[in-house]
């Protein structure tokens, strides 16, 4: 297991034990959280034991789970990577969480699409409590039998975007948006469900979502964990809304400032990455399964040479693709715009190629 992904580790392991801290006033919910901390030893040495066989496991999986949606928001990544090609099989979707489990990944990030439009991944996912598992929902489909559902799954905590206020976030998302999302938190909070938020951070909205006045707001309405995703430009003219080097650098004093003040916890994604030698995808910190179980890079970066259809995970992580993208992270340091993978997609192009 590298360095990096040791340090990578080291983060969520903290990240873990400070958020069963925070959810005291959820004993369910920080009964489930400190169960997946005392397991990441175990996980850890799965990875180290990976590591020697030859595959370099990351503790971190993100999944798009489905390419259905029942939003078409502005900017969306996962509109913008064009044909459908079919979906993962059910019973390929529990052996490779399985597989996860066995190789020493620690936290799924379940996507989409809306992920909520995707039972393989969840109903799999629930059967994995040493898994700690985040569900980026548009939050407009949290009806009585989800809310049930995650009550039952504790190890599963729902993030609903949002993009600022309710003129921002309708504007992006489809009217009415903004009212179903804050409905949905309201039924939440009244369940005893802790959640979080998931924040597209534009060079448009920033003087709206960071500030201390959106941060309370949103802790009143039950929010404990807020991630700030900072805009990747996949649509076409929509370049001015990245952030430039001064603005991610007050993204990440923001997020670490917060983080001392608030009993929530704060991340920013990809955050800073530098003291990691560049980027962490591929495998050095995370890696991606697209909906139809392309293994790529990251969910920017929509290039594979392996899918989980015909290949084991253990086995696709060793894919020639990866590896060359982990030899060339040094090339991959992070500027303007989100995501270096996406700014040099020519670079990844080539790597394909090859």
């Amino acid at each position: 297991m590298s360095v990096v992904s040791n340090l990578f580790a080291g983060e969520i392991r903290v990240s873990l034990k400070t958020a069963a801290g925070i959810l005291t006033a959820y004993p369910a919910s920080a009964a489930a959280l400190t169960k997946i901390a005392a397991a990441l030893p175990k996980a850890e040495r799965r990875r180290e034991t990976s590591a020697k066989n030859g595959a370099d496991v990351p503790p971190l999986l993100i999944v798009s789970t489905t390419e259905e949606c029942n939003l078409s928001c502005k900017g969306c990544y996962a509109c913008e990577r064009g044909e459908k090609r079919g979906a993962l099989p059910s019973d390929r979707v529990y052996e490779v969480l399985d597989e996860a489990s066995e190789l020493g990944v620690s936290v799924v990030l379940l996507a989409g699409g809306e992920p909520l439009l995707s039972h393989d991944w969840l109903n799999a996912m629930s059967k994995q409590d040493s898994m700690l598992g985040l569900v980026f929902t548009n939050g407009t489909l949290l009806d009585k039998r989800r809310l049930a559902w995650f009550a039952e799954n504790r190890h599963l905590i729902p993030l609903l975007s949002i993009d600022g206020n309710a003129a921002q976030t309708d504007a992006r998302r489809g009217e009415g948006v903004y009212a179903k999302v804050s409905e949905a938190m309201s039924a939440l909070r009244s369940s005893g469900i802790p959640f979080g938020v998931s924040v597209a951070v534009t060079g448009e909205n920033m003087g709206e979502t960071l500030n201390s006045g959106f941060t309370e707001e949103y802790m009143q309405k039950g929010c404990r964990l807020f991630v700030y995703v900072e805009y990747v430009p996949a649509e076409a003219g929509t370049e001015a809304l990245v952030l430039s080097k001064e603005d991610k650098r007050r993204l990440s004093d923001f997020a670490a400032q917060s983080m001392k003040e608030y009993a929530a916890l704060f991340v920013a994604f990809p955050g800073d990455e530098e003291p990691y030698g560049g980027c962490l995808a591929a495998g050095r910190g995370f890696v991606h399964i697209g909906a139809d179980g392309s293994l790529e890079p990251c969910p920017f970066a929509p290039f594979s040479d392996v899918s989980l259809k015909n290949t084991s995970l253990k086995d696709a992580l060793n894919s020639a693709l990866l590896a060359k993208v982990r030899e060339n992270h040094h090339l991959l340091i992070e500027g303007e715009g989100g995501c270096a993978l996406w700014r040099k997609r020519e670079l990844l192009t080539e790597l394909t190629q090859e």
